[in-house]
């Protein structure tokens, strides 16, 4: 493997910058770390920062040594900027094609030029600069931007983390013939979106919630929006919730059955668990995604587990996520249900999901079993293509080519 040099960095280690940090340092695991006061100038350092928002930096761009910041103006050292775990829209893009005062956004204002600006305010090359972002919506943004004359010259290097992380579990699996319990499961605790209350309901007013692993946060009033000032496109959840049927007569009894847990637990079902009694037990998983506020598609470990687990799935979140997922040399299941709702809006998506929940709870479970036998071959085809998916070579690659 070629020696990556990563200059050593806990530039936050408490108090509420600590929030800002993007938690994914286990990516450099194999890499070698050196301290900046030992480093050669004759070779290409990194200084890797893991940051989780692209907003107020300042107090971690603040704890950078004086004398890495003149290494990064002589091009030894090169910032990496490590956004991962979540998906940000960097560019904005949103309010420049579709803003109430058909203006055009001021570029300074993005949060791209406002993290690059911490860097060439201090005479830092912006071409040195590279991002690790988890998916590829960045590259229609930046060849927008550029047909409007805008000049976007630091390096991205797409990088899903969770992938990453679902990878030694898909490794460790084993897809053989089950005998399920469950006809489904959707967890959605953790953090309360609309698109998952609005999931949840449809179960649970279908009567499906016992013939499932089902769990909620408890109901809370949001506000969900694509966060500009140039847009106005904000929705409440009871706006949301108006959407589907009898919630005006439900809502009290649903709001009150909240929260819902399967297995006594908080269900925040994460990073490094072994879930795979969960998807021995069920079959089918339905990825109530994270779902961007902005533009594109993101797909998280709520996706990727099912496929390093070997279950079907659905996935309730943005538009396109199966599509993505074709583009990437995976297989659905549009043999077995309809997945033009990969296409939909949130409403009709979840009510399409909601059918596709109640036909295979209407199946009896040997039914279910001699079904999953069918699918096995696809099953098989995804945990393989994961297991084989080369970005953290692809990573090493680029960054050894500097």
């Amino acid at each position: 493997m070629a020696i990556i040099n990563l200059i050593e960095n806990d530039l936050i280690t408490e108090g509420a910058a600590f929030e800002s940090i993007d938690h994914s340092k286990r990516i450099f695991d194999e890499f070698k770390f050196v301290n900046y006061k030992n480093i050669s100038k004759d070779t290409k350092y990194y200084l890797p920062l893991h940051i989780r928002k692209p907003y107020d930096v300042a107090d971690i761009i603040a704890k950078i040594p004086n004398d890495i910041f003149l290494l990064m103006q002589q091009g030894v050292v090169r910032p990496l900027i490590v956004m991962v775990t979540e998906h940000w829209d960097l560019f904005d893009d949103y309010a420049w094609r579709h803003n109430k005062f058909n203006l055009t956004p001021d570029f300074a204002n993005i949060p791209y030029s406002k993290m690059i600006q911490h860097f060439t305010t201090r005479a830092v090359p912006e071409e040195n600069i590279i991002w690790l972002v988890p998916m590829d919506s960045h590259l229609k943004q930046i060849q927008f931007l550029r047909e409007k004359g805008y000049s976007i010259k630091a390096k991205f290097i797409q990088y899903d983390y969770w992938l990453e992380i679902m990878k030694p579990f898909a490794k460790q699996m084993k897809i053989t013939d089950r005998k399920f319990k469950n006809y489904f499961s959707c967890l959605c605790r953790g953090t309360p979106r609309n698109h998952r209350f609005g999931l949840v309901y449809e179960i649970w007013r279908e009567g499906l919630v016992d013939k499932g692993n089902v769990s909620c946060e408890p109901y809370v009033e949001l506000s969900e929006s694509k966060q500009s000032n140039w847009v106005d496109d904000e929705i409440s959840t009871t706006t949301f919730m108006d959407n589907f049927k009898d919630w005006s007569h439900n809502a009290s009894e649903f709001k009150n059955k909240l929260p819902l847990t399967f297995d006594g637990a908080h269900n925040q079902h994460w990073g490094d668990v072994d879930e795979s009694e969960i998807f021995s037990d069920s079959f089918l998983w339905i990825a109530s995604e994270t779902k961007k506020s902005h533009q594109g598609v993101y797909i998280t470990e709520k996706t990727w587990k099912a496929i390093a687990y070997g279950s079907p799935f659905c996935i309730n979140g943005d538009s396109g996520s199966l599509d993505y997922l074709h583009q990437r040399g995976y297989k659905t299941f549009n043999d077995y249900w309809d997945e033009s709702y990969d296409q939909m809006d949130d409403i009709n998506k979840i009510n399409h999901i909601r059918n596709i929940i109640k036909d295979i709870c209407s199946k009896d479970l040997t039914e279910i079993n001699s079904l999953y036998k069918q699918m096995m071959p696809i099953l098989e085809h995804n945990r393989q293509t994961l297991i084989n998916n080369m970005q953290h070579n692809n990573l090493i690659q680029e960054l050894s080519n500097g």
